[in-house]
């Protein structure tokens, strides 16, 4: 089963264009939007589980020193 969720990133003044550009590397990054408010990027990914989320993206997302925050949307 394909999960899809939106992760939503805060990160540090200045840095957005830089994550966004190593984030659109990885295969499960569907699109990636820059966006004004308390998130910089949404992100739009697809899984095989949930699982998945908490253990592959969310790991490597958040080893970016660059990245301050991350909120998980799961798409119902």
């Amino acid at each position: 089963m394909v999960v899809q969720a939106y992760l939503l990133l805060q990160v540090q003044v200045g840095k957005a264009q830089n994550v966004k550009k190593e984030l659109a590397l990885y295969p499960w990054v569907i699109r990636i939007d820059r966006v004004m408010g308390p998130f910089d990027l949404i992100l739009l990914v697809e899984v095989e589980d949930n699982r998945e989320i908490g253990e592959r993206l969310l790991k490597e997302i958040q080893k970016m020193r660059e990245v301050k925050s991350t909120l998980t949307c799961p798409i119902i």
